[in-house]
């Protein structure tokens, strides 16, 4: 079930992988870079923009995370 990005809990050492998918007001949007309150995503013509996390509706069971090399 689809739930806001900002929802998604990581642990301290986790990752989120960028490169997902997402709905943004309804049109599917490739997310290519994770902040810590923002995204960065691939507009439909191909224009990168800024959409906050809690716009951005994810499906956290495919979300690709990742925990952080130690040293």
């Amino acid at each position: 079930m689809a739930k806001p990005l900002s929802e998604v809990r990581l642990e301290e050492d986790e990752i989120l992988l960028e490169g997902f998918e997402a709905l943004l007001r309804g049109v599917p949007v490739t997310v290519t870079a994770v902040l810590e309150r923002t995204c960065v995503y691939l507009a439909p013509g191909g224009e990168r923009k800024l959409a906050s996390k809690q716009d951005l509706l994810v499906e956290p069971e495919k979300l690709t995370i990742r925990r952080r090399r130690s040293g």
